[in-house]
């Protein structure tokens, strides 16, 4: 491969999330301080929306890291389970073993959540690609969120996932769960200077730098990624690959230009955003997270942070 012909000691360009790879903008670590404080205020449930390729599942990563040690969780990144068995994958998951009957299963559950608190530990279950999900997961997922106690519900809900979801609990029947959510965090395309500032980190962690591309190759593919990361590392990956080929140093125009037209990308920017904000954003069950009020959730969750609970920039 071009690692050796660039300086570079591994793939700047991956395709799978990779902690140190992550570069977090202001948006990114907005959003996981918003989801981190529902979590904190024991809410029940908490909301993320973002197109494919934006680095939604790389915010859930950096929220894991976040709550460990202080709090049991249950990861489910694929939705392989429907509305009998989401209650045992979320079991599963947790490294607990399902009881014979759906009763059975339910006291056992609810005794873990009851242990896990009177230890001062939090129970989150968090549901990525979660656009996926039918009518009747999302209804079983609500249900859950009946475990509670006087001072706050015992299991803590995010789920995650493309607009599609923003639609599906737009539904009248899916009016209930559509009211449990009290905070809402969303990832847009990333903009200006972010582009560059992204491909440098990459390229930095990776072993090299910047200077790999020209000023003018790096705008080309700023265009053309419409500011989606994942469209950003493929350009960029094939584009240190034809440059390699070409026996090229450097990463120029020509070499992007011609990439662009193997992969048939516009070059001109898409807006990719927002009919999810537009759904959300005519639910009065939603609007409580939008304008001051989710600037309060993202101050309090940032707040905390800072307080020295958690570093988001260790990750």
């Amino acid at each position: 491969m071009y690692h050796n012909h660039f300086g570079l000691r591994e793939e700047p360009f991956g395709v799978t999330p990779d902690r140190r790879f992550f570069y977090q903008t202001t948006q990114h670590g907005e959003a996981a301080a918003t989801l981190f404080y529902a979590i904190q205020q024991r809410r029940g449930f908490a909301l993320m929306l973002a197109h494919a390729g934006l680095g939604k599942t790389s915010v859930l990563f950096t929220l894991v890291q976040m709550l460990k040690g202080k709090a049991q969780i249950a990861y489910l990144p694929n939705p392989y389970y429907d509305r009998d068995t989401v209650l045992e994958s979320i079991m599963v998951s947790l490294g607990l073993e399902p009881a014979d009957s759906p009763a059975a299963t339910h006291k056992l559950f609810y005794q873990y959540l009851l242990k896990a608190h009177t230890a001062g530990k939090t129970v989150v279950a968090v549901f990525d690609e979660a656009q996926d999900l039918n009518r009747g997961t999302l209804e079983a997922i609500r249900m859950l969120s009946n475990f509670e106690t006087p001072d706050g519900k015992l299991l803590q809900i995010v789920l995650a996932g493309q607009p599609q979801l923003a639609a599906t609990l737009r539904r009248p029947d899916c009016e209930q769960i559509r009211q449990r959510f009290s905070a809402i965090a969303r990832l847009e395309p990333l903009a200006g200077d972010e582009i560059r500032k992204y491909m440098a980190h990459r390229l930095q962690v990776a072993g090299g730098s910047i200077e790999l591309f020209t000023p003018e190759a790096i705008d080309m593919i700023a265009s053309a990624s419409g500011g989606v990361p994942r469209n950003i590392n493929m350009i960029g990956f094939n584009s240190l690959t034809l440059a390699y080929a070409l026996e090229k140093q450097r990463v120029g125009s020509d070499e992007v230009a011609e990439v662009l037209r193997d992969l048939a990308l516009p070059v001109s920017e898409p807006q990719p955003q927002l009919a999810a904000q537009a759904v959300l954003e005519r639910s009065p069950a939603f609007a409580q997270t939008a304008g001051p009020s989710r600037l309060v959730w993202i101050a309090a969750g940032v707040a905390l942070l800072a307080a020295g609970t958690f570093l988001l920039g260790r990750f």
